[in-house]
């Protein structure tokens, strides 16, 4: 699945990914491709892509936004 991070009006991650692992509003959350559509509220916390070459990419958010659809995660954060 593709992924977009945006943190600071600039992206900061654009890859496909094999899951994507956010700190949501309501605790950890992590989306596989095919997850149902889905918005939430992120918290302060560490972002993690898990790239499909087994690597990771890792980041600490404030806070922001987290959606999912058409097999894409895109996360807009502070």
């Amino acid at each position: 699945m593709k992924v977009k991070i945006f943190k600071s009006e600039e992206v900061v991650y654009e890859g496909e990914a094999e899951k994507v692992t956010v700190p949501a509003q309501n605790g950890e959350m992590t989306i596989l491709p095919h997850h149902i559509s889905i918005v939430t509220n992120l918290q302060h916390g560490r972002l993690i892509v898990f790239k499909n070459d087994g690597e990771k990419f890792q980041t600490e958010i404030d806070g922001g936004v987290c959606s999912f659809s058409d097999e894409c995660v895109s996360v807009l954060a502070e």
